[in-house]
């Protein structure tokens, strides 16, 4: 513990020993109040010399007590007094930084748990096997309506028919959907995935979980936010030059005597509102075209007829824009229960998509129709080469009235999607640079 430790408790333990007998020496010689006082220094430096022992000891343990229990609230020892000291400091000033980058760290991720829209639930298994919660975030705590809990006895408790569900899967993974009752209200139907972490000292067990009717709320709201833009931006569209021109006419009304121009100007704003007018009345027509689906008439049709004959109908189109078309079905009869001339509806609209995706080409003009089974379902696959979707569209082409098309009423991709759903099917599509794919799903 430094050079001059061990000097200074050699050079103790002399003037120790040295009054030590010296005080016996006197009170052999019957001198005994001179021995008692020799004796009682000799006692004073054998205590201090404890003392002085002791203390780096006392520091020492004190310092490794904090470590081991992450209290780093003490004032670190001081590095000059030795070289013990020196690396005790060093040491103690690593696990310092370590403990609050630790904690950092931590902060960070439960910020991001609690910043996350799907509920989070983390539980521990202890040394003696039971669990315990490890981490809640808040979205977890309310979408079952519940406090953030700390213990897993009393979520146990409060929501014995949640904490049931897991062990009767027996903490296991698994993805399913799951009908439960919370505060005996109605049961609600939740998304479960569930997985498991083991580490050196301990197993993981983590729960995600998603109510379902928020997330279809959801996208409802979003929805029919999306749909009323598109709407206002319509209305706004025809209504504020109309306004405009009605004012126009106002000011002919007033005048007596109309010259040339007047005339003019008054036909040329009469046929405006007339093409605005009927610009309104197509948008309403399309609004109305979607919400009145017809009901579907199933029957068993041969789905490889069905495209054949679509392809017949957008040849003409296809050889003026000069665009190559591939055709290819896994079989020549594929027989589905479906609604022909609706399903026959979604695959011209989706041709003459890919026909304007592509019509501008530099290179050669390409599409190509797929019909295939995937157990257990069967898929039209139409794919061109045009330029693609951007990405900053692409969650917006199923909205009703958007389009990139000059003369489109942006209703084509949302009645195909609500045809396929109405089918018990799907419309789904995929896209990069330079390609562009649409999936038709069908129950086989």
């Amino acid at each position: 513990m430094g050079k001059y430790f061990g000097i200074k408790i050699m050079l103790s333990i002399l003037l120790i020993s040295a009054f030590g007998i010296a005080g016996f020496w006197f009170f052999r010689n019957e001198l005994t109040f001179t021995a008692v006082f020799f004796l009682l220094i000799a006692l004073i430096l054998l205590v201090e010399l404890y003392r002085y022992i002791n203390k780096p000891f006392q520091e020492v343990h004190k310092t490794i007590s904090s470590m081991f229990h992450e209290d780093f609230s003490l004032q670190s020892p001081s590095p000059q007094k030795n070289e013990l000291f020196s690396d005790l400091t060093g040491l103690y000033a690593q696990q310092k930084q370590n403990y609050f980058e630790r904690q950092s760290v931590k902060i960070i991720y439960d910020n991001i748990l609690n910043s996350i829209s799907t509920g989070i639930l983390i539980l521990r298994k202890t040394t003696i096997g039971e669990w315990e919660i490890f981490m809640m975030n808040r979205t977890f705590a309310n979408i079952l309506q519940i406090p953030v809990y700390a213990s897993w006895r009393i979520f146990r408790k409060n929501v014995p028919e949640f904490a049931q569900k897991l062990e009767e899967i027996n903490f296991s993974e698994i993805q399913q959907s799951i009908e439960i009752s919370v505060h005996n209200q109605e049961n609600q139907t939740y998304s479960l995935k569930t997985s498991t972490i083991k580490t050196y000292n301990f197993d993981y067990f983590i729960v995600a979980l998603d109510s379902v009717q928020s997330i279809v709320e959801k996208k409802e709201k979003q929805a029919w936010h999306d749909l009323m833009k598109v709407i206002s931006h319509e209305m706004m569209n025809t209504l504020t030059p109309i306004n405009s021109l009605v004012n126009s006419l106002q000011y002919f009304g007033e005048q007596n005597e109309w010259n040339a121009d007047d005339k003019k100007d008054f036909k040329i704003s009469l046929e405006t509102i007339q093409k605005k007018t009927v610009h309104m009345l197509e948008f309403v027509d399309n609004y109305r075209q979607l919400s009145n689906l017809p009901q579907p008439k199933m029957s068993e049709t041969d789905l490889v007829t069905v495209v054949r004959s679509c392809i017949e109908v957008m040849k003409p189109l296809l050889d003026k824009n000069e665009i190559s078309l591939h055709f290819d079905a896994q079989k020549e009869e594929i027989l589905l229960d479906i609604d022909p001339m609706l399903t026959e509806r979604v695959v011209i609209n989706l041709l003459t998509n890919s026909i304007y995706a592509v019509q501008d080409n530099e290179v050669k003009k390409e599409i190509s129709i797929k019909i295939y089974r995937q157990n257990p379902r069967f898929f039209i696959e139409i794919k061109d080469n045009g330029t693609g979707i951007e990405k900053e569209i692409r969650d917006k082409v199923f909205i009703p009235f958007f389009t990139t098309r000059k003369q489109g009423a942006g209703i084509g991709l949302t009645l195909s999607k609500n045809i396929m759903e109405a089918q018990n099917g799907h419309l789904t599509f995929k896209s990069k640079a330079g390609e562009t794919v649409f999936l038709m799903s069908f129950q086989s």
